[in-house]
């Protein structure tokens, strides 16, 4: 008796066992992952020319003070009734991210009186594909802010380009814009400074 209650106890200790090892199955698991930073860049552009009043007299001195150089002074000129006062004004992209030239500001700040405000030529020409904007008068060009290009120039980190800033009066701009009146006598001791601002995107 004793006997057959064993056997049995051991056949149902076997089958309890084959279930346990029917129900467990081993898994195995495996993962990957990408990551990525994303860093906001700074958009830089420094300015240098022939003549420049401080300092920006070349790419070596714009690349190596960037903050100074990112406005300029051009030479004062003394002009009679006629004339064409063209300046060569270059670029360097000194930031960290390409940026694209997108339009011209134009102001300017006349002294004594508004002749010579009234009368001036200005025409922006420029190379590496900018072209020529056309204005005619410095007035009309400022009614006309912001001035579009049109065909925006991108600077790539440490590219460079120019435009031309010619100031005239009493003939045709040697930038491709058309003949303007020479100046009036009342114009005769009167100063303007005229400043182009070159807006970019990034």
């Amino acid at each position: 008796m004793k006997l057959k209650t064993i056997a049995m106890t051991g056949v149902m200790s076997l089958a309890g066992l084959g279930l346990i090892g029917a129900g467990a199955h081993a898994v195995f698991t495996t993962t990957t992952a990408s990551s990525q930073t994303i860093n906001a860049g700074v958009p830089g552009v420094a300015l240098y020319a022939a003549g420049a009043t401080n300092t920006c007299t070349s790419y070596a001195t714009a690349v190596a003070y960037p903050l100074t150089c990112n406005s300029i002074t051009l030479p004062a000129q003394t002009v009679g009734s006629t004339f064409d006062a063209n300046s060569t004004v270059n670029v360097v992209n000194v930031g960290t991210i390409p940026v694209t030239l997108v339009s011209f500001t134009v102001s300017d700040t006349p002294a004594v009186g508004y002749d010579l405000q009234s009368n001036l030529g200005l025409c922006i020409g420029g190379v590496y594909g900018l072209g020529y904007y056309g204005t005619g008068y410095l007035t009309n060009a400022e009614s006309a802010n912001p001035l579009s290009v049109g065909s925006p120039v991108t600077l790539p980190v440490g590219g460079t380009t120019s435009y031309q800033v010619d100031l005239y009066a009493g003939e045709a701009s040697t930038q491709g814009c058309g003949a303007i009146a020479a100046l009036p006598n009342s114009a005769v001791g009167e100063s303007d400074t005229v400043t182009l601002t070159a807006n970019y995107n990034g």
